[in-house]
């Protein structure tokens, strides 16, 4: 039941290899235990006593969340903190109703003014709760747990659960103002228990058949040697073996999906590419054989599935590539007539359809969105291609086996999330494709030299300033710097909190974006600076050899010259950014024994158009 458990529904593929003799790489590469610090008052005590020998340590505090209820501090080894708060103590104060008045809340709502009122009141409290929390627990990622939503229609089967007054809608309007609140809040994170209470079952774990709706918690016979002297006496309701198979299968889903969400922060070993064959992979069958199947049954069932998996991971911002053994032409011509534009081919950011050994142009497709192979992962049917494919680049992560398994592993897999989608991500195809062009029209300009033709595209590129995590460049900025490899000075990964210390510290971030005649790229780069030192240095790989990093160099030694007159500069060598090994040189550091060092700027490049220096938002510098 367990191992049917993780197969099924959490996929987290670390203890999952893929069915495939070659015994590839599965997507999730880094697993470790997790010290899981988890706060909330006794209904979640469970998840302690049943996590035994699952893979993590679990550290229960018990919290309360009145107005004034105590925060504790997280301890050094803590990795995550868990919060429950409880839904009974959120309604009291919202509506400053005590116990046991407070249980009988729903119940006693007449009309929808009294529910609106009670949201809005709600909405306030608990964004106050999740301040509180988050102004004490500073040093490690927090989730904050759903309050559980009714298992069943209170006002009965005929009513409508979806109006205002009934507790069903106010649970789930409940946890979307506890979601926006946990959404503003940095460090923050949404954990969806009433997914996991779905799939394993309500009715073996939820408390509201026997306990008021308020309660919201787990069955538990805490009073049950208060009831042994009845007549009638009753029987332990945890000695039922549903129950107790039942909350264990639920701890393992909610300790599995903790992971999940800690690895989705961190982007930790992230897939930003999935490469997929055609022929009984993306469709069913050999299409240019002429097998007597029809559009809907070559498409119907599990390739929908794969498909629609395939265009969320895209909406996410990952990027999509077809790699197939056949003639271009007509497969192209196959391949609009089977979908019938269900997926384009502008859904792809490369494609490849050619007799060429698949290996061959799986590197030539990296090469062209410039993304290293273990950001990378092939799927086919074919076990002999995968085996080629996985020789020739050993760090690529392949996927075959049970097709069943596609979906899910793409949509739930930790390593295809991200935890923010940002204007950039979003139209990353896009902006893939143009550059594409943009390469092109190099090769096909062959009389005008590179400097002609980089003047040629018109470079606009702005600087900005991030002062807080409230700017609207902060998550761009900690996703391209974490997601960052081939240009990352450093390849120093930060967790949010610490990256918002750096800025409030007095840390220079500094993010610029670029945009030509061709497309605007969005934020592109990213430079930290302390005092008289260049910390970090990133740069989108979509710009590579336009010139923005020595625009962003430039800049960056302007500013670190006005605290001492001789700078600092870090460089680590990561194995994966031989891209920048050169860039400090090239931007006036000299090599000595004790490290790269710079007493002067180099000029920006004249092809490039600078704006926002000296701008009200960004510290003067003297160009």
């Amino acid at each position: 039941m367990r191992q049917f458990i993780r197969d099924v529904f959490y996929t987290s593929v670390a203890d999952k290899q893929v069915n495939l003799p070659l015994a590839p790489t599965p997507l999730a590469i880094d697993s470790r235990k997790l010290n899981i610090l988890l706060l909330g008052t006794c209904g979640v005590e469970i998840l302690a006593s049943r996590s035994a020998n699952i893979g993590h340590n679990i550290r229960h505090i018990l919290m309360g969340s009145e107005r004034h209820a105590s925060v504790p501090e997280p301890a050094s080894t803590d990795d995550v903190a868990v919060v429950n708060l409880t839904l009974r103590h959120i309604l009291a104060g919202a509506a400053n109703t005590p116990e046991p008045a407070v249980d009988m809340l729903f119940a006693r709502l007449q009309s929808d003014d009294d529910a609106r009122a009670l949201c809005d009141s709600a909405d306030d409290f608990i964004a106050m709760k999740v301040g509180q929390i988050a102004a004490k627990i500073t040093t490690v990622p927090i989730l904050f747990m759903s309050f559980f939503e009714p298992s069943f229609n209170y006002l009965g089967d005929l009513i409508d659960r979806s109006g205002m007054t009934s507790p069903s809608y106010l649970v789930r309007e409940l946890n979307r103002l506890l979601f926006d609140a946990v959404r503003k809040t940095s460090n923050c994170y949404f954990l969806d228990t009433n997914e996991i209470l779905n799939f394993v079952g309500r009715r073996h774990l939820q408390d509201d058949v026997l306990l008021s709706s308020s309660h919201a918690s787990f069955i538990n016979d805490w009073d049950f040697k208060l009831d042994a002297s009845r007549l009638n006496a009753p029987k332990a309701l945890v000695n039922l073996v549903t129950y107790e198979v039942a909350s264990r299968e639920y701890t393992l889903a909610l300790l599995a999906r903790v992971e999940a969400i800690v690895k989705i922060v961190a982007q930790r070993n992230p897939v930003k590419l999935i490469i997929v064959d055609l022929d009984d992979t993306l469709w069913r069958g050999v299409a240019a054989e002429g097998e007597s199947l029809s559009q809907s049954q070559r498409i119907e069932g599990w390739p929908i599935g794969l498909a629609e998996a395939l265009l969320f991971y895209k909406r996410r911002g990952g990027l999509l590539a077809i790699c197939s053994k056949n003639e271009a032409a007509p497969t192209i011509e196959r391949f609009n007539a089977i979908w019938a534009g269900a997926i384009t081919l502008d859904d792809f950011a490369s494609v490849r359809i050619n007799w060429h050994p698949k290996s061959q142009n799986i590197r030539e497709i990296m090469k062209e969105v410039n993304l290293l192979p273990g950001n990378c992962m092939f799927i086919d049917d074919n076990d002999r291609e995968l085996s080629e494919v996985k020789a020739a680049i050993p760090e690529i992560r392949c996927l075959g086996g049970n097709h069943y398994d596609w979906r899910r592993i793409i949509l739930r897999s930790a390593e295809t999330q991200v935890p923010v989608v940002t204007e950039e991500s979003a139209r990353r195809t896009e902006l893939v494709r143009v550059i594409s062009q943009r390469e092109a029209s190099v090769a096909a300009d062959g009389g005008a030299s590179r400097e002609e033709w980089l003047a040629s595209l018109q470079l606009q590129q702005s600087l900005f300033l991030i002062k807080t995590p409230g700017s609207k460049y902060f998550e761009r900025a900690f996703e391209l710097i974490n997601k960052t490899n081939q240009f990352n000075t450093t390849g120093k990964r930060w967790e949010k909190s610490e990256f918002e210390k750096f800025i409030s510290r007095g840390g220079y971030c500094i993010v610029s974006s670029l945009r030509d005649k061709l497309i605007d790229n969005g934020i592109i780069s990213v430079c930290l600076i302390k005092c008289e030192s260049i910390v970090q240095v990133v740069l989108s790989c979509r710009v590579f050899g336009l010139g923005a990093e020595l625009v962003v160099g430039a800049v960056a030694t302007r500013l670190a010259l006005k605290s001492q007159p001789q700078i600092h500069a870090e460089l680590v060598d990561t194995g994966k950014n031989a891209t920048c090994h050169d860039y400090f040189q090239r931007i006036g550091f000299s090599q000595t024994k004790a490290g790269l060092y710079a007493s002067a700027a180099t000029a920006l490049p004249a092809y490039i158009q600078i704006e926002n220096l000296g701008a009200s938002d960004f510290p003067p510098v003297q160009i």
